[in-house]
Parts: C-alpha cells; sequence; structure tokens
C-alpha cells in the first residue's frame, strides 16, 4: 500500500467512480410483452451482493477497487454508489467483479394466476469486465456501472444467444397451490419436462439448479456490456 501512494504521488492521478444498477426491468418489473408466454415478473426486492469489485491496471493488478463486501436492493430507482477512488490518470481494459449471491422476493404472474416467490441464491459468480472506453484523464474523472440484468434469470436456455424469457414452469411448480413457489418446489421440477435448454451444464437437472445456474448471466457492465463469467 505505501509503494502505491508513492507511484500515485509521483504520477497524475484522477477519479474513477463505481455504481451499480439493475435497470427498469428490476426498479419496475418485467412487464407482459417481454416474455414468450406473456407472463410478467415485479421485484419487491433484489438483493446483491459484491464481495470484489476492482479496477485492473494493463498488467492486471487492481489499482483500485472496493475492501469489504457491500450489498444492494436494486429495487430502489437509479444507480447505487460502491465507492470513488483515487486511481492513475490511464486508459483501463478490465473491470474484475464478484458477487456472493441474490436474494429476491416479489411475485409471478401468467394467464391471471399469480403466485409469490421468495428465494436465495448462495452460488457466487466471477467476472471479467470490458469497458468500452474507460480513460481516466489527470484531475478528471470517469464512472463504471456494474449493471445486473434481472431478466436474464428468465430466459429458457443456459447457452442460447437466442433464448427467449418465459415463466409459465415458474408459476406451475406451485404444487401445492397456497400461492408460493418455493425451492423445495422448484427442485422437484425436472428440467427435461420442460423443453428448458440446459446446454453445456449437464449437472443442471431441475428447475431450481436451471434458475441458480441463471444467476451466473446476470452481470454486465455499463449498461449492455460483455463481463466473461470466470
Amino acid at each position: 500500500m505505501i509503494l502505491l501512494t508513492l507511484l500515485f504521488a509521483c504520477g497524475s492521478t484522477g477519479t474513477w467512480e463505481l455504481q451499480t444498477w439493475g435497470e427498469e426491468f428490476i426498479e419496475d418489473g418485467i412487464p407482459a410483452e417481454a416474455f414468450e408466454d406473456g407472463c410478467s415478473v415485479t421485484f419487491n426486492r433484489f438483493e446483491v451482493g459484491f464481495t470484489e469489485a476492482e479496477l485492473l491496471d494493463a498488467e492486471g493488478e487492481a489499482v483500485a477497487g472496493i475492501d469489504a463486501p457491500l450489498t444492494f436492493d436494486l429495487v430502489e430507482p437509479g444507480p447505487q454508489l460502491l465507492g470513488s477512488f483515487e486511481v492513475p490518470a490511464e486508459h483501463y481494459d478490465t473491470v474484475w467483479m464478484r458477487t456472493s449471491g441474490l436474494q429476491l422476493t416479489g411475485e409471478l404472474s401468467c394467464g391471471g394466476e399469480s403466485v409469490a416467490y421468495d428465494w436465495v441464491f448462495e452460488a457466487a459468480a466471477a467476472y471479467a469486465c470490458e469497458p468500452e472506453n474507460l480513460t481516466i484523464a489527470s484531475g478528471g474523472a470517469a464512472g463504471t456501472q456494474l449493471t445486473i440484468h434481472g431478466d436474464h434469470l428468465f430466459y429458457d436456455s443456459l447457452d442460447n444467444p437466442d433464448s427467449v424469457l418465459r415463466a409459465q414452469a415458474l408459476v406451475d411448480a406451485d404444487g401445492d397451490g397456497d400461492g408460493a413457489v418455493s425451492m423445495a418446489e422448484l427442485d422437484a421440477v425436472a428440467i427435461a419436462t420442460l423443453g428448458y435448454d440446459v446446454g453445456s451444464f449437464g449437472q443442471v437437472t431441475n428447475l431450481w439448479d436451471f434458475l441458480e445456474a441463471q444467476t451466473a448471466t446476470l452481470g454486465h457492465i455499463d449498461g449492455e456490456g460483455h463481463c466473461a463469467v470466470r
């Protein structure tokens, strides 16, 4: 840390601002016209945890980032700040982030039938993200947004880029008819009965596992920017 401070002191620096946002699909819900089967989804809570979020230099070394886990409820409107950091003034090609899981509550509706859900996904996901043009000028400032795409949770394929959103199977999973679909009920639904595409994820055999695998696809950068899952 002392060496890093001395390097900064000898060169020019700027400010890197790091935010996260879930966009309108998380804040306002996903409307029926977005779904192939006419369903819709609303979120009362969409909590995502970040254990790492770092700016990497050309050598792949972290120059700034969060130093403690942070959790954000993305239902709250607008981008939310993870931190603001003084960094060397230069061009950057990589932002690294690691999520620690999701906690979601809300309602799924299909064909006039609605069910509540309260799901906790504990699987972590790590991403190497590529900002399109992140150059921090001396004395200037530039920002990065860790964008979470809530709609990806409902795609019907784990590999196919032409997959579509579906939710009828999730509503139908309410086997006891109590108006709520649980992890245990999703775990009891064989994925082979749904026509969903698991692609190269042969270990995914039920609907809960399918959703959990989709959670790793939610991370993007600056809106639609690419993040490779590591």
